[in-house]
């Protein structure tokens, strides 16, 4: 059962991580209630620390910079060549630079903490890979907001339990969500039914029955989160 106002929360929350200028950043975050920590900024990478009114820690990670000329994070999208990871395969742009976004959260989070991680787009291929940075007992709450394919099958299949909790929405018929396209190789997609949002209303579906491919509009951030936060305020069932 998806809790909805969470969800709304963690939408917010991937939206503001685009933000580069950390005054910017920290207003955003303290609108939302939570206590911003820090900001992490280089050539193809952005994340924001943070921590909510309960206490909990929470690492929001910037999906593709592309209005504010970052083309770095450009160059990351179309970056397909594989890269092994322990227990599967995913894209040299993905994780490239992750290492150190979490070498920086593990150094200004508390020890031990448990980290709630979301992310929109390359943000949100970028929160599947929580499982490769921290053990399973550090894996908070996780939401992927209109994640491309970036990782192959064997790596959902042997990360199915860190990842089984995920949230993962697709919007409408988003083209970019659906990239790379027509790949053999990256056409792995998280085992759990997915949140299909429509113009009205949402359905859960196998990621398999998401047609995708057809709408570059849909691929918005804000969009999603108008539709999410339009949910969570009237608490609809999923649409048949």
């Amino acid at each position: 059962m998806i809790d909805w106002a969470a969800a709304a929360l963690a939408c917010r929350r991937a939206n503001a991580a685009y933000l580069i200028d950390p005054a910017q950043s920290k207003a955003a975050f303290q609108a939302l209630g939570d206590v911003w920590s820090d900001i992490y900024s280089d050539s193809n990478n952005q994340a924001v620390l943070s921590v909510d009114p309960a206490g909990r820690t929470h690492l929001s990670i910037s999906g593709t910079r592309a209005s504010s000329l970052k083309l770095a994070d450009i160059f990351d999208d179309v970056s397909l060549d594989p890269h092994p990871v322990n227990g599967g395969c995913v894209t040299d742009g993905v994780i490239s630079g992750m290492q150190d976004v979490w070498n920086w959260a593990l150094s200004v989070a508390p020890a031990g903490a448990v980290f709630n991680v979301c992310g929109h787009s390359l943000g949100a291929s970028r929160t599947h890979l929580t499982p490769l940075f921290i053990p399973a007992a550090q894996i908070g709450g996780l939401w992927s907001f209109e994640a491309p394919k970036f990782a192959n099958a064997k790596y959902y299949a042997t990360y199915a339990a860190e990842l089984a909790g995920m949230v993962c929405v697709l919007n409408g018929r988003d083209t970019w969500a659906a990239w790379p396209w027509a790949n053999p190789v990256w056409d792995g997609r998280p085992r759990q039914d997915h949140v299909w949002l429509k113009s009205q209303g949402f359905a859960m579906i196998p990621a398999s029955q998401w047609p995708g491919l057809g709408s570059f509009a849909d691929h918005s951030i804000d969009l999603v989160q108008a539709r999410v936060e339009a949910i969570a305020a009237a608490s609809v069932k999923p649409a048949a």
